[in-house]
């Protein structure tokens, strides 16, 4: 069984099915494990909100995330698994 009403699931203008949700920033500042928005679902035909999580921003292709680049002469030592 699904959170989500299938009605909940709407066609847009280039005829893609979507969801309409709601990103809202946390009032009292991020969870215990960091999380700084919750993602909800509001039911406009019963006046529901349905919780479907907590997340944090990440940011992609940060060069400060981004494992550093070996050089050759740490490649060669090592044994491949094939």
């Amino acid at each position: 069984m699904s959170k989500i009403d299938k009605s909940l699931i709407t066609t847009n203008q280039r005829g893609e099915k979507v969801l309409w949700v709601d990103i809202l920033e946390k009032k009292n500042a991020p969870d215990q494990y960091g999380n700084t928005h919750t993602v909800t679902l509001y039911n406009k035909d019963t006046r529901t909100t349905i919780y479907l999580g907590d997340f944090k921003p990440q940011e992609f292709g940060n060069a400060a995330s981004a494992p550093a680049p070996q050089d050759d002469s740490e490649k060669e030592g090592e044994d491949l698994p094939f």
